[in-house]
């Protein structure tokens, strides 16, 4: 079987499974996480268990079924391909640290509460996947060096930045820098600058009255219609819709 829903859809909410469901395949990266009980998984023919502590990864075009024998609660979250290039790095079943337990506690308490708008759910899942980004940070020991290219990066947001600039902040050559960060990150310096740039592109659009353009201007565009266009393929809406929706 086979999910057709479009690569973009983001979705968090509460499921509860019974004892069989037929193995499919989706186009999304997908995130279960514990509430309660304890949910049988199988991931491209490896078994495991979603329980206290422990969650699971369901990356995009794997085959997955699951059961579950018990009341049960458990967060799932469908990520769109671009929010999520670090997952794939992940295993099937993680351990969850502390702070990761603690901030899914905190998420189910925010749905149990009440429907969430699209805007924070999006502000929930930004934050998850960076949680999750320590924890699969500090199990590979980044290399020093990719560490202070990441630091370059995160201090010139509204800057032109070049990779020679961000080899030489990190003792190594273009070349160099590309093949490690690109090993050690999932992805390559200028994707992550772009990440972290519309992820502070988000934040400002929801937390402030600054205007579109200056939030452009702000994560290195000058030009709006760029940003714009940016900003709507790694969200799957324009900045306008992102803030005019924030309060829905």
């Amino acid at each position: 079987m086979r999910d057709n829903k479009p690569t973009n859809r983001l979705l968090i909410d509460v499921r509860c499974y019974g004892e069989q469901n037929d193995s499919h395949i989706h186009a999304y990266h997908q995130l279960v996480l514990p509430v309660s009980g304890v949910l049988e998984l199988e991931v491209e023919g490896c078994g495991g268990q979603v329980k206290a502590n422990q969650a699971a990864v369901i990356c995009s075009q794997n085959r997955h079924a699951f059961a579950a024998f018990e009341d049960n609660q458990f967060i799932v979250a469908d990520v769109p391909l671009q929010w999520a290039n670090m997952l794939d790095r992940l295993p099937a079943f993680l351990p969850l640290s502390p702070s990761l337990s603690s901030y899914i506690h905190f998420i189910a308490t925010r749905l149990q509460h009440a429907p969430l708008s699209e805007q924070t759910q999006q502000q929930i899942l930004m934050l998850l996947l960076d949680l999750m980004s320590e924890q699969l940070q500090t199990n590979l020991q980044i290399d020093k060096r990719v560490n202070l290219a990441r630091s370059f990066l995160d201090d010139h947001v509204a800057d032109k930045v070049v990779l020679v600039d961000v080899a030489g902040a990190s003792h190594l050559s273009v070349r160099q820098l590309s093949e490690l960060f690109k090993q050690q990150m999932g992805l390559s310096p200028l994707q992550y600058l772009q990440q972290i740039r519309m992820k502070e592109a988000a934040n400002r659009l929801t937390q402030s009255n600054e205007s579109i353009q200056s939030v452009a201007e702000s994560v290195g565009y000058d030009n709006l219609s760029a940003f714009s266009d940016r900003f709507k393929k790694h969200f799957g809406h324009s900045p306008r819709y992102f803030r005019q929706n924030d309060k829905n």
